[in-house]
């Protein structure tokens, strides 16, 4: 069952459902998706603060250039302020210290003169200077993050800014990941010339975007072996990827015993190249993703498929891809039919984004799958991309 890049695209989005949620603290929150709107408990600043160093005072048209205001009292930060002020006075305040009842403007320290307990300023002064009135920063009742949003350094500390501490976040997708065929070792087994790299790869990539990834180990080509693998995998998880075994060949063992499985397929290969074997199938909210075994392969369709996968079902509003438009620096060859994804290196020139090729495009080559800045997707619709021409451009970073 061949399917095109956006029917594949369009199929796994319309199977994928959020999980549950769970609520946990800022120390835990990096990472997580948000799963309700956020609204600020609080004010933020909560009352009336000064800016800088200085005076604060009752400003107003009933004071003539200059003036003077005698000196009545001193807040410091983290102070309480209790004494009114009347016309004419001042108080000492710090930065971030709360006015004086009365004050509503504040003039440095280093803009007037004092002399004895008077401060004299020689500048008009408006209403607000100097001042960060209470909830000029965040409101009460605020909306401050959406459902949806991932929540990185910049969002926790928003989410401190205004006193939230505890979070109602979506559940991680857990990720099974079971590599397969009688040749794959471990980076420490040296008797094996085929390493594991199609995992450590997309463990990653997938623990970078949110997911909980469980290691089944690697599976040799037998059909009971991998058929139990997937079984206990589905019992873990909420997403079951295998490594391998999904092409034509006669040791493909994963093709085989899906269909035997709880498993419904949805389409066994794409038009995309490298990685058009690429094993789709649902049981309930459950997905398995079949990918190929060369890691250039398994790589791409990780990106292209499994990736938006993972982050929609971690609950993002914001899943899908994002292709930057570039402009190809050389012939990107291509071959009409098919998505080539092509191995590039991202620079500027002549105001520009441009691509060139990274190097080997062959499916058994991964250092340029390592090394590359990303993929110029070139469509079914044309070949070879010439100088100059428009691509998309997937990053890979």
């Amino acid at each position: 069952m061949k399917v095109s890049r956006e029917k594949a695209k369009e199929l796994i989005a319309g199977c994928v459902a959020t999980l549950g949620w769970e609520t946990v603290s800022l120390e835990r929150a990096c990472g997580r998706v948000v799963a309700e709107d956020i609204v600020s408990p609080v004010d933020v600043p909560d009352k009336d603060l000064s800016a800088v160093d200085g005076y604060a005072f009752t400003a107003g048209k009933h004071l003539k250039v200059p003036f003077k205001l005698n000196i009545v009292g001193e807040v410091p930060a983290g102070s309480e302020a209790t004494k009114t002020l009347r016309e004419g006075e001042a108080t000492l305040v710090m930065t971030g210290a709360p006015l004086p009842p009365g004050a509503n403007a504040v003039v440095r320290l280093e803009d007037v003169k004092v002399h004895g307990n008077q401060v004299v300023v020689d500048f008009p002064v408006e209403r607000g200077n100097l001042v960060n009135f209470k909830g000029c920063d965040i409101q009460k009742g605020e909306v401050i993050l959406k459902k949806g949003e991932r929540l990185d350094w910049r969002k926790i500390g928003l989410l401190a800014h205004a006193g939230v501490f505890q979070v109602k976040v979506f559940r991680k997708p857990r990720v099974a990941l079971i590599p397969t065929g009688n040749e794959i070792g471990e980076p420490f087994e040296t008797q094996k010339g085929t390493k594991n790299s199609g995992f450590w790869s997309i463990r990653h990539l997938l623990e970078s975007e949110g997911a909980e990834c469980f290691y089944m180990g690697v599976v040799p080509d037998d059909a009971e072996k991998v058929k139990e693998a997937v079984e206990n995998a589905t019992e873990l998880a909420d997403i079951v990827v295998t490594l391998g075994g999904v092409s034509r060949g006669k040791y493909d063992i994963v093709k085989k015993i899906i269909p035997l499985t709880a498993f419904t397929v949805k389409f066994t290969e794409t038009n995309i190249r490298p990685g058009k074997p690429l094993l789709f199938a649902t049981y309930g909210k459950k997905l398995f993703f079949g990918l190929p075994g060369y890691p250039s392969a398994s790589v791409v369709n990780a990106l292209e498929f499994l990736v938006p996968a993972v982050r929609k079902m971690a609950g993002r509003t914001n899943w899908k891809n994002t292709y930057i438009t570039a402009f190809a620096g050389e012939p990107l060859k291509s071959r009409r039919g098919r998505v080539d994804f092509v191995r590039v290196l991202l620079f500027e020139e002549d105001g520009r984004l441009k691509v060139k090729g990274a190097g080997s495009q062959r499916t058994g080559v991964f250092k340029t799958t390592a090394t590359c800045d990303g993929f110029a997707v070139l469509g079914e619709d044309r070949e070879t991309a010439l100088p100059g021409e428009k691509v998309e451009f997937l990053p890979a970073r």
